[in-house]
């Protein structure tokens, strides 16, 4: 039995994957299934339009698994009987002031030069896209091929579909790994706070606690966690506030079909404290309603955090580990585990049939950093 550590949305994906090749899977969960970073997210499928420069390498693996999402979505909610409101809108990106402008032009280029179907507007084009939006916004680019998700009925639907196959899968729920046991170098389980699971293979999908997991090789898996606060807000029935994902420098505001908006998100470096702070809100409020002042009516309904898995390099951690046989990582995306949970289990998937990481993804084999 592969024993997963993490029951997040890479997890829960790759138990799918396998369970579906006929494996047998169990998920260990510190907390309640799919309640950190997955959960505290606003399933957005376009990181891409983030990326800098030097990030390059992240751009033909964002756009693979947006490949993959119309295939997943269409067979999760074949086998849950869930809808997952999969919605294709595209995204503005905008600027408000000169320095923002800058900063996104460089984007834009750096995107276009990369065959990136994204066309530049002006603020009164943009305006026409969004009439709520404000005067504040000096130009911007608009992209028309992002998706976005509910990332929780994603969730909802993978659980769903695990627990009808339960010949195949077992779930352990605040259970959490303390130390991976070896003998010689090979895997022969895990120690927990109450027990010992025997297994000869692990999958480390534990975000951004996997450093805090003794026995894994800090060199392989550097992940530190990054915290971002986001807010829900209610748009009545009536209001047809905002048809795309809105994204300023370092806020973004996504409409939900069942009329939410989503606010996020901080990025912040407070190691494991994932405490809602009066700075945080507030910063993210003030950015979004310089550039959706309508806002300021609605109701707030929610605000959580939850923790991102963080490399050196931004990068995912994906592959068999160099140092311990049987062990292999599936961790540190950042803040693109929602778009990257088709590719990372389509490739944990190939490894097991295959017995090899597919060499499109050497970039991202554990290892790769120096001390």
């Amino acid at each position: 039995m592969i024993l997963i550590i993490g029951g997040g949305i890479i997890g829960l994906s790759i138990a799918w994957r396998l369970t579906d090749i006929g494996k047998k899977v169990i998920i260990v969960e510190k907390n309640n299934l799919a309640k950190e970073a997955s959960w505290a997210a606003a399933g957005m499928l376009n990181g891409r339009l983030d990326l800098k420069p030097c990030e390059k390498k992240l751009l033909p693996v964002f756009e693979k698994s947006s490949s993959f999402w119309p295939k997943f979505v269409e067979e999760l909610e074949n086998k849950s009987g869930k809808s997952v409101d999969y919605r294709k809108e595209g995204t503005l990106m905008v600027a408000c002031n000169s320095y923002e402008e800058k900063k996104l032009k460089n984007n834009y280029n750096f995107l276009k030069n990369n065959k990136i179907n994204i066309s530049w507007l002006s603020g009164d084009e943009i305006r026409n896209k969004e009439p709520y939006v404000s005067n504040n916004i000096l130009s911007g680019f608009f992209s028309p091929n992002d998706n976005h998700v509910n990332n929780r009925y994603i969730l909802d639907a993978l659980i769903t579909i695990l627990k009808k196959n339960k010949n195949n899968c077992i779930f352990k729920e605040n259970t959490e790994v303390e130390k991976i046991i070896t003998n010689k170098n090979q895997v022969i389980g895990v120690k927990t706070k109450n027990e010992t699971i025997k297994t000869k293979e692990i999958i480390v999908c534990s975000g951004a606690w996997t450093s805090k997991i003794k026995n894994i090789e800090i060199k392989e898996a550097p992940i530190r966690p990054v915290k971002g606060q986001i807010i829900c807000l209610k748009i009545p029935k009536n209001i047809s506030l905002l048809k795309h994902i809105l994204w300023r420098d370092n806020v973004y505001l996504v409409p939900k079909n069942n009329s939410y908006l989503i606010i996020g998100a901080t990025v912040e470096e407070m190691g494991y404290n994932k405490s809602l702070t009066v700075g945080g809100i507030y910063n993210l409020l003030k950015d979004a309603r310089e550039v959706l002042p309508a806002i300021e009516d609605l109701s707030i309904i929610e605000s959580t955090s939850g923790l991102r898995p963080t490399s050196r390099d931004d990068a995912p951690i994906i592959g068999p580990s160099k140092k311990i046989k049987g062990l292999i990582y599936a961790t540190g995306h950042h803040r693109n585990g929602i778009l990257l949970a088709p590719l990372t289990s389509s490739i944990i998937k190939n490894y097991y049939l295959n017995g090899r990481i597919e060499s499109d993804f050497n970039n991202f084999k554990p290892g790769r950093f120096a001390i």
